[in-house]
């Protein structure tokens, strides 16, 4: 149903879990997690998660490997360091992991251009979500999150203006 959710948390949210997923049956999908930019060499960016033991998987879902899963997801959040960052190619524009995920399907997303700290950042992630529960364009939904941290003990823009919108800006998410 639409209020299906799966959480992949400490362990379990390894880059085995994540590649089994039926990852086209999302809305949408957030990553709150390291991230590492190579902007020498764009395809060794990654999002770093968990390291699976059993497997021997190290746990860096990598730019090639993020372009090989399948997402339908109206909006991916890549609540992780500087993954707005990569490397600055002629005609082609910025490749990093933002592009890696609209070249895998994903409509929209949202990402960070420098480091960004916890708990400013879970501040942050709870009113763009409430601002797209309340029938906002992913836009307007990140446009007033980052008011409200203006008007908050987050006010500096190191806090609220790393967040960046990439793909698809304009249509509204269901909540139901």
């Amino acid at each position: 149903s639409q209020n299906d959710q799966t959480i992949c948390l400490r362990k379990d949210a390894s880059k085995d879990v994540i590649k089994n997923m039926a990852l086209e049956d999302y809305q949408i999908v957030h990553f709150a997690c390291h991230g590492f930019i190579d902007e020498k060499i764009p395809y060794r960016s990654a999002l770093v998660l968990s390291r699976d033991e059993h497997s021997g998987e190290e746990g860096f879902l990598q730019v090639r490997e993020i372009a090989n899963l399948r997402f339908a997801a109206e909006l991916v959040v890549l609540s992780a360091c500087e993954t707005a960052r990569g490397h600055i190619e002629k005609g082609e524009g910025i490749l990093g992991l933002t592009r890696s995920f609209l070249y895998s399907g994903a409509r929209s997303v949202v990402s960070a251009l420098w480091k960004i700290g916890d708990k400013a950042t879970a501040t942050f992630m709870r009113h763009f979500y409430f601002y797209l529960s309340q029938k906002n364009d992913k836009a307007q939904a990140l446009r007033l999150a980052k008011l409200d941290l203006l008007k908050s003990r987050y006010s500096h823009p190191f806090y609220w203006a790393p967040f960046v919108l990439h793909g698809e800006s304009a249509s509204r998410l269901d909540f139901r």
